[in-house]
């Protein structure tokens, strides 16, 4: 990060209208963290959800459904990490294309 963008907190860039300063690099691992927490409390409740038909006699659909339910945390998590490193590698082009420039 520039030593500008290091000097300057989220409320101070979202302030700035000259846009030198990027809030989205320092609020990335606050987002994941997040996604990480309320992605892990649904599948908690898919899986109390299959137990739930395990025990109510569905047990076909809740043996599925609790077998499964590893492969949809994984699958949602991945597709987050993969999009968040996405913003982050973009972010990084614009900063060493700006420290290119300032070079120039």
């Amino acid at each position: 990060m520039p030593s500008e963008q290091r000097r300057t907190g989220v409320l101070a860039a979202l302030l700035e209208t000259n846009f030198n300063a990027m809030v989205t690099p320092s609020i990335v691992k606050t987002i994941y963290v997040l996604t990480l927490i309320v992605v892990s409390l649904e599948c908690l409740a898919i899986l109390l959800f299959g137990v739930w038909l395990f025990q109510g006699g569905a047990w076909l659909s809740g043996l599925i459904t609790v077998l499964c339910t590893p492969f949809v945390w994984l699958l949602q998590m991945l597709v987050t990490r993969v999009l968040m490193e996405a913003v982050v590698v973009r972010f990084k082009q614009a900063e060493y294309l700006r420290v290119i420039k300032d070079k120039l």
